[in-house]
């Protein structure tokens, strides 16, 4: 982003070692609110299946339907947090994110509830790259910037792995809807907390006023949406026409998207991180490592849920080993990537944890795995979920424009983001292919999506194919810098 008009508020928080406590406070939090959004609603999927009598696809599309929209969108972040300043637009953002929990809170209809999360993924767009942009801002130097990477990589990773146990610990104590009412209060301080003590970077008028791109925008949403109608296909309907129809229109927009990229550098993906090897092999982690785990964390809660009748509460617990770990690797894997520049073996590592913890949980096809190696299942994904994302999000961070933080950010964020909203529908898709798709809506639907014999096997499918996902995105040639640099 370019940097605002010199005021006071804008000093006051650049000056290394005079940054008030609650800044930085409201812009994780705000980050939270993102990733709880997610994370959270995770463990409430099952409960809200049954109590609004889901189908099966429109349970897919509810665990979709955030990151389907708050992927594209934040491709329009960075020229809205120019013109209009960063802090204005993180406080839109937490507004209308606060309004749609709202209206998820108290919706009564499957149409009303995904519709109330696109609209709370409308307004969670700006949280993650805003909030990275304010916390670089925050720290005023250069080498500071580390720092701040790795405090926003681990407040993610905690959210992401802690926000299940508090999801399901509301859910099964008040039901699923005080998860999306907590949602609404942390929102709303969030947003107390940054018309308090947020400045700066404020509206720029000396940078070049570029228009949004809303064709590359729409060209991002319907390749998402049509890939999900394309996983979702088979739990749908078995007509071999209807899918490779959606098939072939998910490619022609995946075409067309790359050619508007290349033709248009100031569009509204970050063609400067496309053009380098190294960051367009991260960017391409990134939806590899969250499709992966999404998909996971489905079939697992699910199973947990419904194979093992366990609440939702103690389904969290299960999968609360992930969280330390998670932690810990992204640190880790920021530090390394930061001092080595090379953040490929981290990142095959992590897509290679992720792949052992689906593999483990797919071991059990004959007999029901017990509990503790489920819990050793989800370590190894949390773990493998620091180590891929912190190395990623670090090769981006240092491949960035000096002026870009934010247009970089909203690019990884989206590619993440889109990951993770087709992760739900593989899963549909790998049930199906194993023979098992979800038949019939409600409780018989939780029970085709949980039972034994059918989910280890889709877990065990993906597992490999998260394997070899991690050889191809890390492998020298796929990193290899030689040659000449383009959008492939």
């Amino acid at each position: 982003m370019s940097p605002g008009p010199p005021d006071d508020s804008r000093a006051r928080t650049a000056t290394p070692g005079r940054v008030p406590c609650l800044a930085p406070f409201a812009c994780h939090a705000a980050l939270l609110c993102g990733a709880l959004a997610i994370a959270s609603a995770t463990a409430a999927v099952p409960a809200v299946a049954a109590d609004l009598e889901m189908k099966p696809v429109q349970t897919q599309w509810f665990a979709a339907a955030y990151q389907l929209t708050c992927g594209p969108l934040q491709l329009g972040v960075s020229h809205f947090a120019d013109r209009y300043g960063a802090r204005r637009i993180l406080l839109v953002a937490l507004v209308t994110f606060a309004a749609a929990s709202l209206l998820a809170t108290a919706a009564t209809t499957t149409a009303v509830l995904i519709a109330a999360r696109l609209v709370q993924g409308a307004g969670g767009a700006a949280l993650s790259p805003v909030s990275l942009t304010l916390l670089l801002t925050l720290r005023g130097r250069t080498e500071n910037e580390p720092h701040a990477v790795a405090g926003w990589v681990s407040t993610a990773a905690a959210a992401t792995c802690l926000g299940p146990v508090l999801g399901g610990l509301l859910t099964s104590l008040l039901g699923w809807r005080a998860a999306f009412g907590a949602l609404t209060l942390l929102a709303t301080v969030s947003a107390g907390c940054a018309l308090h003590a947020l400045g700066g970077p404020g509206p720029s008028p000396t940078s070049p006023r570029q228009a949004v791109d809303v064709v590359g925008i729409a060209l991002c949403t319907g390749t998402a949406v049509a890939a999900l109608i394309t996983l979702t296909a088979p739990t749908v309907t078995a007509s071999a026409p209807v899918q490779a129809s959606s098939g072939l229109l998910t490619a022609t927009l995946t075409g067309l998207l790359v050619l508007r990229t290349r033709r248009h550098p100031q569009g509204a993906l970050d063609a400067g991180l496309l053009r380098q090897a190294v960051t367009r092999r991260a960017l391409l982690v990134l939806p590899a490592l969250f499709g992966a785990n999404s998909a996971f964390t489905f079939l697992t809660y699910f199973t947990l849920t419904r194979a093992y009748g366990l609440s939702p509460l103690s389904a969290a617990l299960v999968a609360l080993p992930a969280a330390a770990p998670a932690v810990l690797t992204a640190r880790l894997a920021v530090k390394r990537t930061g001092e080595h520049r090379d953040g490929a073996p981290l990142m095959r590592t992590g897509l290679l944890c992720v792949a052992a913890g689906m593999l483990i949980s797919g071991s059990g096809q004959r007999h029901p795995m017990p509990l503790w190696l489920i819990s050793g299942a989800c370590a190894f994904v949390g773990s493998g979920l620091g180590l891929a994302n912190g190395a990623a999000m670090t090769v981006i961070s240092c491949g960035r424009t000096p002026h870009g933080t934010a247009r970089g950010a909203a690019t990884a964020t989206t590619f993440a983001m889109l990951g993770g909203a087709t992760g739900p529908a593989a899963a549909g898709a790998a049930l199906a292919l194993v023979g098992h798709p979800p038949r019939t809506c409600g409780t018989s639907a939780c029970d085709a999506l949980g039972a034994p014999q059918g989910t280890p096997l889709a877990l065990a499918l993906l597992g490999l194919l998260t394997v070899a996902m991690a050889f191809a995105l890390t492998s020298r040639r796929a990193g290899d810098t030689s040659g000449r640099d383009r959008i492939t």
